[in-house]
């Protein structure tokens, strides 16, 4: 399961640097960009110039939010996943007897298993994910 995760978390990473480098970037240069042309602005007295940021901000800050939830279902349907693997091997426990270690282990084994296909299934999803952000977000 060790190498699950390591895969896991490398594939997660690519994903967000790819997503940073098409979109969430570009939004944030345009925001700096907007909010410049706020300071640049004489005529701003500081209550408009902050409304002047804040409007700049906006859009990527929506971008970030959207970003954000989007992985954060992603990673509750893991969640989900591996509470399944759990409740269905704690199903099979017979509760009448006292367990060997063999026993537990083989159980053990048995949600490692469940939570590693968990893994396995999300990382393989994680292009698809990657695709619907970076289309909603350009």
């Amino acid at each position: 399961m060790e190498e699950e995760l390591r895969r896991m978390e490398t594939a997660v990473q690519d994903v967000l640097n790819d997503i940073d480098r098409k979109c969430l970037r570009t939004l944030l240069i345009k925001m700096h960009k907007c909010a410049i042309e706020c300071c640049r602005d004489s005529s701003n007295n500081m209550k408009s110039l902050e409304v002047c940021k804040e409007n700049c901000s906006k859009e990527a800050i929506a971008a970030q939010n959207y970003f954000h939830n989007e992985f954060n279902k992603w990673q509750n349907r893991i969640q989900r996943c591996v509470q399944d693997c759990d409740e269905a091997v704690v199903a099979e426990i017979p509760s009448d007897k006292n367990w060997s270690k063999n026993e537990m282990n083989k159980y053990t084994k048995e949600a490692d298993g469940c939570a590693s296909r968990c893994f396995i299934n999300y990382i393989k999803i994680l292009p698809e994910l990657a695709n619907k952000i970076v289309d909603n977000l350009q």
